[in-house]
């Protein structure tokens, strides 16, 4: 990965805020400083809200060791702590049917929901409805109602549908977020629950995360950063919304800033177009995809494992150093 000092020249090389609310943080070299609230961390890097966003940007992400050796102190200390568990603890998310759920965002999830009728019991997944948690018993039904485009009045309804089914199995394709709720549990809430306001923090990163995972060699370094910034971008949501701020949609859209930018900057992964041709013989044309890899050799491996029997051709990186 290359330096934090790349990142900080992007913003200049001092930053002076009037009104600073967060604490000061220094570079290695003493030379560079920022003012702002720490939101988010891992072993690698941190986030930070600026006090006063630079040309357009709120959200920088500095990496560790680049820091003065009093900052990385810092980070090791309760008080710290205090900051990220602020930035966190409180968060609310409005659902559309005006319930509001409390948690915190921590990565996106994609996961098959069958349910099935056997022996006078509806099975989800498997597992008994009647065992399961209570917030995904109430889910169920709504789940059921997104996708066969019906409403459940009551319960009875839901029954109803149930076992009209007889004992044909449904299988429910869910995209959505993880959320760790106040007692340390974690479930997935499906995208449609959500209101249109919050859709536009939440799914922004959905389609590169699910085009990164969809690769055959996901790259672990990726995945952090991705997980990282989700989870910076719901904090900063969060206080923004907080302190009522007009401009807090717009600072969503901006927050694609320096995480994003470190995964190409940085070669941890380029876009490639590979071609490929069918095998001798076969009734097939030359076909070409796009993957997303660390080099040719990469690539042209994804690609093919992807494509069993096609012959590598041509590769051309179009994205990335």
């Amino acid at each position: 990965m290359k330096s934090a000092s790349l990142f900080f020249s992007l913003f200049s090389l001092s930053l002076v805020c009037s009104h600073a609310y967060g604490r000061e943080w220094v570079d290695k070299t003493g030379n560079v400083k920022v003012n702002g609230t720490l939101i988010a961390a891992d072993q690698k890097d941190i986030v930070l809200r600026l006090d006063q966003p630079v040309k357009g940007r709120e959200l920088l992400a500095i990496e560790i060791a680049q820091l003065s050796e009093a900052d990385q102190k810092f980070l090791m200390l309760e008080e710290s702590e205090g900051q990220l568990k602020a930035a966190t603890e409180k968060h609310t998310w409005a659902l559309k049917n005006g319930m509001t759920v409390f948690g915190k965002v921590v990565g996106f999830n994609r996961k098959d929901v069958t349910l099935q009728r056997r022996r006078g019991k509806l099975y989800v997944n498997d597992r008994p409805f009647d065992n399961l948690p209570e917030v995904y018993r109430k889910m169920i039904p709504r789940i059921v109602e997104h996708f066969e485009k019906k409403t459940f009045a009551n319960e009875s309804q839901f029954n109803e549908w149930v076992v009209a089914q007889r004992a044909d199995a449904r299988t429910f394709t869910c995209e959505g977020v993880l959320m760790e709720l106040p007692n340390g549990e974690e479930y997935g809430i499906p995208f449609f629950f959500f209101k249109d306001t919050e859709l536009k923090v939440l799914e922004p990163q959905w389609d590169e995360w699910l085009a990164a995972n969809q690769a055959a060699k996901q790259d672990e370094e990726t995945k952090r950063q991705q997980s990282l910034y989700l989870q910076s971008q719901a904090a900063a949501y969060q206080q923004s919304v907080e302190q009522n701020q007009a401009y807090q949609q717009e600072m969503m859209q901006i927050a694609r800033m320096q995480l994003q930018m470190q995964a190409v900057a940085a070669g941890v992964f380029s876009m490639w177009e590979v071609y490929l041709y069918p095998p001798p013989g076969a009734a097939a044309y030359p076909i070409s995809v796009v993957v997303n890899a660390r080099n040719s050799f990469d690539a042209a491996n994804i690609a093919s494992a992807n494509n069993p029997g096609y012959i590598v051709g041509p590769i051309r990186k179009f994205a990335g150093y």
